[in-house]
């Protein structure tokens, strides 16, 4: 083989390389998007309590469009200030529930427990629940979830 041949065949070869590196790496540089989720009626929570709320939309990812499901937690407040907690624990995101009988989040895969203000009392959690952004409009909660 030629030094000229060898040459544009190392070129060549780089080539390929780099959309095959791209093709990898690209998703985990693609910044998360999200949207506002319309949760109803804001007259519908309980003052005072700590409800679940579910929710599911479609999501195109690539050629497939698939549901995307999940919930949230909205504690609202006897003077009506709402607080929306994210359902995954900050350990190992697995799904926190509510436990309404010790007033704690807990965790099951690790014994992990939050307080009803999403801050960390036991286990191997060490940071709170994260506070999701919301916002009131028309009577009817909306939650900005990315995804």
């Amino acid at each position: 083989m030629s030094k000229d041949n060898h040459k544009e065949t190392l070129h060549s070869e780089r080539r390929a390389f780099i959309p095959l590196v791209s093709y990898f790496i690209a998703p985990a540089l693609k910044k998360a998007t999200g949207k506002w989720v319309d949760f109803g009626a804001v007259e519908d929570l309980s003052p005072g309590s700590i409800e679940m709320l579910t929710y599911e939309f479609m999501v195109k990812d690539g050629w497939l469009v698939l549901p995307q499901r999940g919930f949230v937690w909205a504690k609202s407040n006897t003077d009506h200030n709402i607080k929306v907690f994210s359902s995954t624990c900050t350990h190992l995101a697995c799904n926190v529930i509510w436990q309404e009988e010790t007033n704690h989040f807990l965790c099951p895969c690790h014994s992990g427990r939050f307080d009803s203000n999403g801050k960390p009392v036991a286990g191997p959690p060490t940071k709170p629940l994260a506070t999701l952004e919301h916002k009131i409009e028309e009577d009817n909660l909306l939650v900005y979830l990315t995804f």
